[in-house]
């Protein structure tokens, strides 16, 4: 699945997505995913995504680590509080494809799309995106990606604790940067 427009539609299978999902996917009032309108057709059910100010991160090219684990903490952020609109976290398919990232507000938004394979669960899910982040990283940036990732894996750690860690690697990656800046001076 790749999204190339301000509106793109995906075909899903009809009981994919709730009938409580549909009412607050669609309402507008959840501002963590993208506004979202439903269809039934023949075949399932039609979804259409209103993106306008917004690209794929698939389309966005990120490169740098900062901005990486800015969108990283960013998207996990608003996973976690999925629940309180009775959305599934370990539901929430994410990935370059379904992550939309606004460069001048830098605001991200999730396209909400069910993960459709059986026993998936939400760290696999992460440490998957993760991976994808990583690959579109450059230099030894991808390095503390990696680290982070692995240290999730290692220690068994759920969405909270890794948004934690990413905080405090956001924040060491920042300290780097300005002793780098003030020696450059």
């Amino acid at each position: 699945m790749e999204i190339r427009n301000n509106d793109f539609k995906l075909q899903l299978k009809e009981g994919s997505v709730r009938e409580y999902e549909k009412i607050v996917l669609s309402s507008g009032l959840c501002d963590l995913f993208m506004p979202m309108g439903f269809v039934s057709s023949e075949e399932g059910e039609i979804v259409s995504y209103h993106c306008s100010g917004y690209a794929a991160l698939r389309q966005c090219n990120v490169t740098e680590t900062m901005e990486a684990f800015e969108i990283l903490e960013k998207t996990f952020l608003l996973v976690s509080r999925a629940g309180e609109y009775l959305i599934t976290p370990s539901k929430i398919t994410l990935s370059v494809d379904t992550i939309f990232y606004n460069r001048q507000t830098k605001q991200v938004k999730i396209a909400y799309v069910p993960v459709t394979r059986q026993g998936a669960n939400l760290r696999e899910n992460m440490a998957g995106f993760m991976i994808q982040m990583e690959n579109g990283v450059k230099g030894n940036g991808k390095a503390y990606l990696q680290k982070v990732r692995k240290e999730m894996e290692d220690n068994n750690y759920y969405i909270q604790d890794l948004i934690n860690v990413i905080g405090e690697m956001r924040r060491k990656l920042a300290g780097s940067r300005g002793g780098e800046q003030q020696s450059q001076d």
